[in-house]
């Protein structure tokens, strides 16, 4: 049957199949600018914090530290995988990291040292950051980065 359908449309003229694309609102771009690599990595993860906010405080000891090693086939992998630490860090610990070191940084894996404040509740949950739109690029000024997050 070439040219027509198995289906009755009662003698009227079907309409015509379409379809749409919308912006989906549970994702957030980060844009980040840095002169080397470490310290482009140690701002992706204060640009994450700022976006999970600050939650209410504990009782308890308001800095806990971590040693993180990540590895990852290319650098930004890397930065996905490094970010993802992070959101796991803060969402089983309950703490919201602020302050980040890099010990050791290749295009391949990283070990750095994170600092963050005990709470009760972060402020935006970041579910994770993806591979959607995920770029570092290098210019005269140093090294530009974008990563998305699904918030």
């Amino acid at each position: 049957m070439t040219g027509s359908s198995q289906f009755s449309s009662g003698g009227r003229t079907p309409p015509a199949a379409h379809h749409a694309f919308e912006e989906h609102t549970g994702e957030l771009a980060l844009r980040i600018e840095a002169p080397t690599l470490s310290m482009l990595f140690e701002e992706a993860g204060r640009a994450l914090s700022e976006v999970m906010g600050r939650g209410e405080a504990t009782n308890s000891p308001s800095d806990r530290e971590e040693r993180m090693t990540v590895t990852a086939p290319d650098r930004e992998a890397l930065l996905v995988e490094w970010l993802n630490e992070l959101v796991y860090w803060a969402e089983v610990g309950h703490i919201l990291p602020r302050e980040f070191k890099m010990e050791r940084l290749s295009e391949h894996d990283l070990e750095a040292v994170v600092r963050g404040a005990q709470v009760e509740w972060l402020g935006n949950p970041v579910k994770a950051a993806t591979f959607h739109g995920l770029s570092i690029a290098e210019d005269p000024e140093g090294l530009r980065a974008t990563i998305v997050l699904d918030v």
